[in-house]
């Protein structure tokens, strides 16, 4: 038998029916439902495990580290984090969305990741002198050094994580998610337990991205092929344009008081600024985040139905407020006894910081939503002016608060934020299925009770502050919670809407009729 070679057109069709399984998706709508609970579930325990890991290496770090550690590294993501925005070029949501896709416009999408990531890191690295003139900090010069080496690193992995997400492998997504969480935290304890200081940050924010493109890698065995066509990826590129446009206009606005308070006011008080944010949102983004991820294509899939994208949303919005609400008024509350219970006794300058912003904690989540609800309707150009606008009003804000100091740059955040709600709810509803009123609607409750129980819980705290800080914070925390609930049974109306809370399994499975 004679042995006949391949010819290199047949060998690259070889090679496209082998990788043509991450490209397919039909098969996944035979049992859809399946993988949507599975994926529901797995993205919850991620969440748990992701919220014990974090707020465990929190206590510990914030014990072994100083809030000039933490303003040091601050200092530092401030800049380069916002030239990171283009790593992606929302590409890999595009490879995630788009119905049709093939070998050479994945592997066109990842060399223009690595190209963009390597130009990303070469900028970041030559920004390093600017960074220790800029802030006068010298120790910054190094720092900047590691964190480009990671930047692109991270981009080796974009398609990777995006193929396993078009996939629908939420469970291989999660276990590697919590997986390199742990293994990351682990080196960056180790680092500080031995006297590394600030290197301990930075380690864990470098091998976490080093982590998960190795392990992407293994989990997703795509292969790129070494071609290039520009007309493979003209629309995956404007595609991802509007996303990219509006995540640097808004990345721009929530990092600027970062970037004023360190150079204005110095590595302490953003340590310590930058802590109590972090702090505040740990707990609200374990809810909002899985809620989010499947809020996205349900609301999508709705678009075209009114009367059921409204059903989705306000008992999205509703759930949403019911737990988060309550969450940060408990937390503004017994601010002190939270920060020396997670932080220790060297971060208490961070309570007076930490109750201004948990005014602002207070309506986000939910006035957030109001994204989701430009996104899924298609209406992105809307979604990218109001991001120009609100930046440009929020830096604003910025520049005059911190003339006050830190405690000045939280209150102009609150400010702005409560100044802008009413405006930013009618421009960004208009037309949709979602009137004010029923973003209103949703959320009085919950709030209404909120602060209630917020009250009730001061004056307990009023009295009792004697007690230690743990019994305090439980005691405290038992008490608001009960009141809570009671107060959604004192009538027939609320207790038909705290029965809502029940169908987040269907929030979480895209299941509502």
């Amino acid at each position: 038998m004679n042995f006949i070679p391949l010819k290199e057109e047949d060998k690259e069709t070889v090679v496209d029916n082998n990788q043509s399984r991450w490209f397919e998706t039909k098969h996944l709508h035979a049992d859809l439902k399946s993988r949507s609970v599975k994926g529901g579930f797995s993205t919850i325990a991620g969440q748990v495990f992701s919220f014990v890991i974090n707020i465990s290496s929190t206590i510990i770090l914030a014990r072994l580290l100083t809030p000039d550690d933490y303003g040091l590294v601050a200092m530092v993501t401030a800049v380069t984090g916002f030239i990171t925005i283009f790593n992606d070029l929302g590409l890999s949501s595009a490879v995630i969305q788009k119905e049709n896709i093939n070998q050479q416009q994945v592997s066109a999408v990842f060399w223009i990741n690595v190209i963009i990531s390597l130009g990303i890191a070469i900028i970041v690295a030559l920004l390093a002198p600017f960074l220790v003139h800029f802030y006068d900090e010298e120790r910054l010069f190094y720092m900047t050094i590691v964190f480009s080496v990671g930047i692109f690193i991270s981009g080796l992995s974009l398609q990777h994580s995006a193929l396993l997400k078009r996939q629908m492998k939420f469970q291989n997504l999660a276990l590697i998610q919590a997986i390199n969480s742990f293994l990351s935290i682990l080196c960056g304890v180790l680092l500080a337990w031995f006297g590394f200081g600030y290197w301990a940050i930075v380690a864990i924010m470098v091998l976490f991205p080093s982590f998960n493109t190795l392990a992407f890698w293994i989990a997703c065995d795509w292969r790129p092929s070494f071609t290039f066509k520009a007309y493979n990826v003209k629309s995956f590129v404007k595609f991802g344009a509007g996303i990219t446009g509006f995540d640097l206009i808004n990345y721009f606005s929530r990092n600027m008081d970062n970037v004023l308070i360190g150079k204005y006011i110095g590595s302490v008080a953003l340590g310590l600024y930058t802590k109590a944010y972090q702090l505040l949102l740990l707990p609200i983004t374990q809810l909002r985040n899985p809620l989010n991820s499947v809020a996205l294509p349900a609301l999508s899939t709705l678009q075209n139905d009114r009367e059921k994208y409204k059903s989705y949303y306000k008992r999205f919005l509703f759930i949403l407020a019911f737990f988060s609400m309550p969450a940060v008024v408990f937390m503004a509350v017994f601010s002190e006894e939270l920060i020396l219970i997670v932080l220790g006794d060297q971060w208490i300058a961070a309570s007076s910081i930490f109750q201004i912003l948990a005014l602002a904690a207070f309506i986000q989540p939910t006035l957030g939503t109001i994204g989701l609800v430009m996104i899924t309707t298609g209406d992105t150009k809307r979604y990218f002016i109001w991001g120009c606008i609100n930046a440009v009003l929020v830096v604003t804000a910025f520049f005059i608060g911190v003339q006050w100091g830190v405690d000045g740059v939280a209150k102009a955040y609150v400010a702005v934020t409560y100044l802008l709600l009413f405006p930013s709810l009618y421009y960004s509803l208009q037309g949709s299925p979602v009137p004010v009123p029923l973003f209103l609607k949703e959320i009085s409750l919950p709030a209404l009770f909120s602060i209630t129980c917020g009250v009730a819980m001061y004056f307990f705290r009023y009295y009792f502050e004697s007690l230690h800080e743990i019994i305090l914070c439980a005691s405290g925390f038992f008490i608001g919670a009960v009141l809570y609930l009671l107060l959604w049974f004192t009538s027939r109306a609320s207790r038909e809407r705290a029965k809502q809370v029940l169908e987040i399994r269907h929030v979480l499975t895209n299941k509502f009729k």
